[in-house]
């Protein structure tokens, strides 16, 4: 075990289901999907704080298994505080060698709001 997974956060896949509604239209709804640990990588440049004050969304990144499957704009939740992710980078191309003992892949994720949030809490 690394010191980098020490400091993993549980996270569950969100997965987008519609039903169709009485009255023509549908229902959006997101369930709980699959869970994950991700360790997270926060950055404090001053450039990136008054960015997220003025209204561009600050990219995080995280670090999870390579053979996760997480897609551009795909959502997910934090177990520890619910807080919304979604993918902006899948980093198909972001993987630590092969023979790192760290054996991780760096996605870049943005805080986001789910639409019609209707959510199982997983």
């Amino acid at each position: 075990m690394s010191l980098m997974d020490e400091y993993t956060v549980e996270c569950i896949t969100l997965v987008k289901t519609r039903t169709d509604d009485p009255v023509g239209g549908f229902q959006t709804a997101w369930e709980p999907g699959v869970h994950f640990n991700a360790a997270w990588q926060y950055e404090s440049a001053p450039e990136l704080t008054v960015a997220e004050q003025q209204g561009i969304g600050r990219a995080y990144g995280i670090f999870v298994d390579p053979t996760l499957d997480l897609d551009y704009h795909e959502a997910f939740r934090r177990t520890d505080n619910q807080q919304v992710y979604r993918v902006v980078n899948p980093g198909t191309d972001r993987v630590t060698p092969r023979n790192s003992r760290i054996n991780k892949r760096l996605i870049e994720v943005e805080k986001w709001e789910l639409p019609n949030d209707q959510t199982g809490q997983g």
